[in-house]
């Protein structure tokens, strides 16, 4: 029986894409080529794993000097990465608490970004727990953070479902007994909810 609900944030109740930021500065022919090779691996991991923004730019400075612009920018700039609240989502984690659900948040986010926007977002405060990977220094799909979710709030994995908008990460849940949908739009999760009879 499904008692706790867990919620990946970005992407999923906050439209979150860097290339939103950059797209700003970085020609459109050389944006696939720059986040492929220098962000999604290693500038951004960094930070999901807990560098501070400013240790960050130093060492991807030092790395990529060509690049220092685009480093400066982003930690500037770096809330314009985050795009709109997605009100279905927040509806469907209204629904599911009303319904008497345990809600918790799993994101890979850094903690002190995650920190600045805490208190932007009613829906954080309905959250019954919260585990963020700047914190912990791991990230997902790691069990280990899924661990620490599951320990510190004393969650039992079989009665956890989780909804995240990458499928590595819903099969890391899936490998430790965690339910999961992958989450394309609220609609969706939704109709994958009431399927299985959670609402």
């Amino acid at each position: 029986m499904i008692t706790s609900i867990i919620f990946d944030f970005g992407n999923v109740f906050i439209e979150w894409d860097p290339r939103r930021l950059f797209q700003k500065i970085i020609p459109a022919g050389d944006m696939e080529r720059f986040m492929r090779e220098v962000w999604r691996y290693e500038w951004n991991d960094n930070l999901d794993r807990g560098a501070t923004l400013a240790d960050n730019a130093r060492a991807m400075r030092e790395k990529y000097p060509h690049h220092a612009g685009y480093i400066d920018y982003f930690h500037e700039h770096w809330r314009d990465s985050l795009g709109a609240v997605n009100p279905g989502s927040v509806a469907l984690l209204s629904d599911l608490k009303r319904a008497g659900f345990r809600a918790y948040g799993l994101s890979n986010w850094s903690a002190e970004t995650f920190a600045t926007v805490r208190t932007d977002y009613v829906f954080f405060d309905w959250l019954d727990g919260i585990v963020i990977s700047g914190e912990e220094r791991v990230c997902k799909p790691d069990p280990a953070i899924y661990k620490i979710l599951l320990e510190r709030y004393a969650l039992r994995a079989s009665e956890c479902l989780f909804i995240d908008d990458r499928q590595d990460n819903i099969d890391a849940a899936l490998g430790l007994g965690i339910g999961g949908i992958q989450f394309r739009d609220a609609e969706q999760s939704r109709r994958e909810l009431e399927a299985i009879g959670v609402l």
